[in-house]
């Protein structure tokens, strides 16, 4: 609770000082103020689920469970594309008390940047120092194949967007982000070593982030890849630039969903939705995953 008495103190403080709007304190304040009355204590780990790997949460041995319904939380928006889930979980694994947002928002669905990145401001406020991030992502490298586990080593931001952009700069908030190592390099060890400690096939690669929702072509996908790109996907990247801004140490981990480096099969298309047929076997995968991490951080 001493920890919580110090940052609401911190955020009160916020309200005498000129912040940039990205800050977002006045809603900052009203939406930590709904978690401390639920969960009575900080934060270890946020994870944030990509599509169609909410199941995973089921397979998770969280003690101490409490489950929470986005649209509840103030000025928390609900996913609404198929795969992402609508509730918020937090627990113990391992000691470690985990924040869990079952979905996410993105750029595509005309949400503003504030609202992607909304759930690293939260974790920031409960005094979260560390961030699984998990997406589905299409594979790029040849040496890839469908269900492969990515660790992301880092990545390309070709949204061309961020948190950022567009406000005045304060002295309070330096907003020029060091983003040579967005991903924690002790983090991403032992995520590594947690793969292979259960026999998971795991891959290292460079993540590229594109607005969507339009999937790339071939000619794109080839230059992707000569770009340097492992795997790409729809988002991501605005959540771990917050998170560096935030001085929160991030894991990235890419689910490869689909392969876009092999020729596409006569009249056989990506189908989004189709993402559901996983859902179980890939949830088990991540949730034994994600357990050895945090037994082993």
């Amino acid at each position: 609770m001493l920890k919580f008495k110090k940052l609401f103190l911190t955020c009160n403080n916020l309200l005498e000082m000129k912040a940039p709007n990205f800050i977002e304190k006045e809603k900052i304040l009203v939406t930590l103020e709904y978690f401390k009355s639920r969960i009575p204590e900080k934060i270890d780990f946020g994870l944030i689920l990509g599509s169609f790997l909410e199941k995973c949460t089921e397979f998770l041995q969280i003690k101490s469970k409490i489950t929470l319904d986005i649209s509840d939380v103030p000025h928390m928006k609900s996913p609404s594309v198929p795969g992402h889930g609508k509730t918020i979980v937090f627990g113990k694994i391992y000691n470690k008390n985990i924040l869990i947002f079952c979905g996410r928002l993105h750029l595509y669905e005309g949400y503003n940047i504030n609202d992607v990145v909304y759930p690293v401001k939260i974790l920031s406020g409960l005094s979260a120092d560390n961030l699984i991030i998990t997406n589905s992502a299409g594979g790029l490298n040849p040496r890839f194949a469908i269900d492969d586990i990515m660790i992301i080593k880092d990545h390309l931001n070709l949204m061309f967007k961020n948190p950022f952009f567009g406000y005045k700069y304060s002295t309070d908030y330096d907003y020029f982000v060091d983003m040579s190592f967005p991903y924690d390099r002790r983090l991403s060890d032992t995520a590594i070593k947690a793969a292979r400690d259960i026999g998971l096939r795991i891959k290292k690669g460079i993540y590229a982030g594109v607005m969507g929702p339009v999937l790339e072509t071939k000619a794109e996908s080839w230059l992707l890849y000569k770009l340097g790109a492992d795997a790409v996907g729809m988002s991501t990247i605005p959540e771990v630039t917050m998170a560096n801004f935030l001085n929160i140490k991030v894991l990235g981990i890419s689910h490869i969903r689909n392969l876009l480096s092999q020729p596409i099969q006569k009249n056989i298309k990506f189908n989004h939705k189709k993402g559901s047929e996983k859902e179980i076997s890939i949830g088990k995968i991540f949730a034994e995953l994600i357990e050895n991490i945090l037994k082993k951080a």
